[in-house]
């Protein structure tokens, strides 16, 4: 197991360091400042997109997902499962702390994280961002099963039974889901275009489903534990993405892949780049913090 204790050593060796250098300082602050920004450019990028590429490709989607679990659409099996208002609204609270936990790590890699692995979550997060939520988006053009009436799509009756499901658990449990909630909101602002923070309706590739997997991998580089933590809140993410109407499977399937090929990607650049092997010979003019390996609980 590893000391934790040397987990706190670490972080106040590398703020001493920031507080040292104005590089190292602007390292650690300058993701925080940036954030607010990059989402509310992202927002506006995603609510222009269905302007230039109308949804199309919902329908394809809805065969693959019934082709994959042989004749019958994912919400069909995932309210069979979870029959109460009381498991569907459970789901839809894991899903809506993800907003909160997106803000916790980007806060905690920014301030906390060893260099490494600060390096590859911003890398990743990044990556995720531009190649899936834009490009991806852009090229998959999907509203998602909770958009197909108000499309008046032809599929929308194969989901009026997921629909009809996810308000009545909202109406019992005597509050409105935060699903329902948000999917009123957003079909309220693509048809009035409203362009501000959060808005926008993109269903395929998944970002929630994306960065839950980043989390995975994220995890198991600081322990095993953690790691399957991270796991189980993926898979998660993952039914509730089909249970609560956002997202076809496959939606989450190729957010997976996807995201899966960018961490590769950003975990061989901090190799080939020298990255990694500059870190621990950072003890001069440049950082004078002691470079401990964080995962091993070593001084290096």
């Amino acid at each position: 197991m590893r000391d934790y204790r040397t987990a706190v050593d670490q972080v106040i060796d590398q703020w001493r360091a920031a507080l040292l250098n104005p590089y190292l300082f602007a390292a650690r602050v300058a993701p925080i400042i940036m954030m607010p920004f990059f989402f509310a450019s992202f927002s506006v990028l995603k609510m222009l997109m269905p302007r230039y590429v109308p949804f199309w490709l919902d329908e394809p989607f809805a065969r693959m997902d019934q082709f994959l679990f042989f004749g019958y659409h994912p919400w069909q099996l995932t309210h069979a499962v979870f029959t109460s208002p009381e498991s569907t609204v459970t789901l839809d609270l894991f899903y809506s702390v993800w907003v909160i936990l997106l803000s916790v790590a980007i806060a905690g890699f920014a301030l906390f994280a060893p260099r490494q692995e600060r390096a590859r979550f911003f890398l990743s997060f990044g990556g995720a961002w531009f190649f899936l939520g834009f490009i991806g988006a852009w090229l998959g053009s999907s509203a998602g099963p909770c958009f197909l009436a108000n499309l008046n799509s032809p599929l929308a009756p194969e989901f009026a039974g997921l629909m009809e499901r996810l308000h009545a658990a909202s109406n019992s449990m005597d509050t409105v889901a935060q699903a329902v909630e948000w999917q009123e909101m957003l079909w309220s602002g693509y048809e009035n275009q409203t362009y501000r923070f959060g808005m926008g309706i993109s269903a395929m590739p998944s970002l929630h489903n994306a960065i839950a997997v980043l989390y995975v991998f994220l995890a198991f580089r600081f322990g095993k534990l953690i790691g399957w933590v991270a796991t189980a809140y993926a898979v998660i993410i993952f039914i509730g993405s089909i249970h609560l109407g956002w997202h076809y499977a496959v939606d989450g399937i190729f957010s997976a892949i996807g995201m899966w090929g960018i961490w590769k990607l950003a975990n061989w650049w901090c190799v080939a780049s020298g990255y990694d092997a500059a870190i621990p010979r950072e003890g001069s003019a440049l950082d004078s913090t002691v470079s401990m390996d964080f995962r091993k609980g070593s001084i290096s």
